[in-house]
C-alpha cells in the first residue's frame, strides 16, 4: 500500500506525529526480506546494504519497469518501533521537498502487512566511504571536485530549511560517471514539519565520528554549520585516508570533537596542498561561528582552492 498520495494534510504535508503501529504482529517480527520476495509492486533482486534499522535492496518496479532502491525496516534489530517508523516518514517528508540532481530522488513510501518501506531512485555506484577504505586517500583535486558536488546538493537541502545531520562518506554514492548523490535523510532536522519531538530526543542524532560539537550537545538546535563540520570530517578523510580523531568508543570520540585539536592534514602527508589542508581546518572549527557561514561561502572557498591547484 503506497502512502504518498493518501496520507497528506490540507497543505500536502506528510504526517509526522505519533501513529498507530500497523505492524504490531509478532508473526512478522522475525521476518527478514530476501531476494525473490515481493513487496507490493516491487520485486526484490539483491541486497545493497544493511543499517542498524533497515535493509536496502535493489528491486524491480513491476509497474514502471525500472530498477529502484527499496529501504525496508529491520524489525529484528529495532527496539523502538515508533522511532523506526518516524525515521522513514521523516526521510519521505524531506525528500518530497528537495529535487536536485545531487540528491537521491524519492519514488514511493508505503507498507504491506510485513514491513514499511521507502522507495528511492537506484544509483549504480559505490559509497564514497567504501572507496576511501579500499583505495586510501584521494588526490586533493579529486576530493575537492566530489565535495563541491555534495555542496551543490546540500545547497538545495539547506534552502528548504533542512539540516541533514548525518553527513559522512557512507551517505554519498559516487556513480560510474564520478557523480555524487546524497542519501539517507532519516535523522534530518526540518523545522517546517514540526519534528521537535524527534530532533530533541536525548539520544544523539548522527554518527559520532562526524558529529559537530554543537550537535552532540543539542541535536535539535543545530543549523547548516553542523553539516559543514561533518563535511570537514569527510574532506579530512578523503585527503588523509583517516579520521581526524581516534577513539575506543562513541563517547571518547564525541569528547574529542569538543576538546581535541585537529592535526592539520598536511602534517600527515606533505603532498596535501596547504590551502586544501587549511580549508579542512576551517570547516572543522569547534565554534560554528568560526566555520564557513553558508553554502555560498563554502562553495567560493572550494573553487578558490581548486583553482589554486590548477595553477600550481
Amino acid at each position: 500500500m503506497s502512502e504518498l498520495e493518501h496520507e497528506t494534510d490540507s497543505n500536502g504535508n506528510q504526517p509526522t506525529g505519533s501513529m498507530a503501529d500497523p505492524f504490531a504482529n509478532a508473526e512478522f517480527d522475525t521476518l527478514i526480506p530476501k531476494p525473490g520476495d515481493r513487496i507490493d509492486r516491487y520485486f526484490l533482486q539483491r541486497p545493497l546494504g544493511q543499517g542498524v534499522s533497515c535493509f536496502v535492496f535493489r528491486a524491480w518496479d513491476e509497474v514502471k519497469q525500472m530498477p529502484v532502491a527499496i529501504k525496508i525496516v529491520n524489525w529484528t534489530n529495532v527496539r523502538d518501533r515508533e522511532a523506526a517508523l518516524k525515521q522513514l516518514r521523516t526521510e519521505t517528508a524531506v525528500l518530497s521537498r528537495v529535487r536536485h540532481p545531487r540528491v537521491v530522488r524519492l519514488i514511493d513510501f508505503g507498507h504491506d502487512k510485513r514491513w514499511p518501506y521507502l522507495v528511492l531512485e537506484f544509483v549504480e555506484g559505490r559509497p564514497l566511504g567504501a572507496m576511501i577504505r579500499e583505495g586510501g586517500p584521494f588526490p586533493a583535486n579529486w576530493a575537492l571536485y566530489l565535495l563541491e558536488q555534495v555542496v551543490d546538493g546540500l545547497s538545495a537541502v539547506w534552502k528548504a530549511g533542512i539540516v541533514h545531520r548525518d553527513l559522512k562518506p557512507d551517505n554519498v554514492i559516487i556513480n560510474v560517471n564520478g557523480t555524487a548523490k546524497l542519501i539517507d535523510f532519516g535523522v534530518a532536522k526540518f523545522d517546517a514539519l514540526s519534528l521537535a519531538d524527534v530532533a530533541n530526543r536525548k539520544e544523539l542524532a548522527g554518527t559520532a565520528a562526524y558529529l559537530a560539537p554543537e550537535q552532540a550537545r543539542e541535536a535539535g538546535s543545530v543549523d547548516l554549520r553542523a553539516d559543514i563540520y561533518s563535511l570537514g570530517v569527510t574532506l579530512y578523510e578523503m585527503l588523509t585516508g583517516r579520521l581526524p580523531f581516534d577513539a575506543r568508543n562513541r563517547m571518547q570520540m564525541i569528547m574529542q570533537h569538543f576538546t581535541a585539536a585537529v592535526r592539520p592534514p598536511r602534517e600527515l602527508d606533505g603532498e596535501i596542498p596547504e590551502r586544501a589542508s587549511d580549508l579542512c581546518l576551517w570547516m572543522l572549527a569547534k565554534n560554528p561561528n568560526d566555520r564557513p557561514r553558508d553554502d555560498r561561502e563554502l562553495r567560493e572557498a572550494l573553487r578558490m582552492v581548486a583553482s589554486s591547484l590548477q595553477s600550481a
